[in-house]
């Protein structure tokens, strides 16, 4: 219950802080976005900037959503970053990349295990990876590395069944 209670918290104040970093006028997205070559301070910041308020808005409801609807934890917060953040320099272009859906698509991606209708929760992120694809101004390839790298976490961390297939 405590680790639930931190994992909630700590999304309700990186909610809060998204949203009132969107209010803020970035001169120099460069400085502050994810891209090739881009300053080590860019990989540490960019899931906090974004191109809008409606695309804060967004992300900060997809994470509140669903560190309050799953069992997620302080850990697999902390590690939903670390994976936004070592984002592979293949995956970037030289336009910046901001926004938190890296970390959103992880913590989708790692759920997997967790929810009932497996097929219809696959077949929904399939269609918003895809959807991604279809915008020029959307980094899909990063949304597919989150949700990814969530499925190979989701996937190692998967309870084992103890019990025997009678045949």
């Amino acid at each position: 219950m405590v680790r639930q209670k931190e994992a909630k918290n700590a999304a309700l104040l990186t909610a809060a802080v998204i949203l009132l970093v969107s209010l803020t006028y970035v001169p120099d997205w460069p400085a502050v976005g994810v891209a090739e070559g881009c300053p080590l301070t860019a990989r540490f910041v960019y899931p906090f900037f974004h191109a809008s308020l409606l695309h804060a808005v967004v992300n900060a409801w997809c994470l509140i959503c669903i560190v309050f609807l799953y069992d997620v934890s302080i850990w697999r917060l902390l590690t939903a970053y670390i994976v936004a953040v070592a984002v592979p320099g293949f995956l970037l272009s030289d336009v910046p990349t901001v926004g938190l859906s890296c970390v959103c698509y992880f913590l989708l991606g790692s759920l997997i295990f967790e929810v009932r209708r497996k097929l219809y929760f696959m077949s929904c992120m399939a269609l918003y990876i895809a959807v991604g694809f279809l915008f020029p101004s959307v980094n899909a390839l990063i949304h597919l590395y989150g949700y990814l790298a969530g499925l190979v976490v989701g996937l190692l961390n998967a309870p084992l069944s103890c019990f025997r297939i009678k045949r």
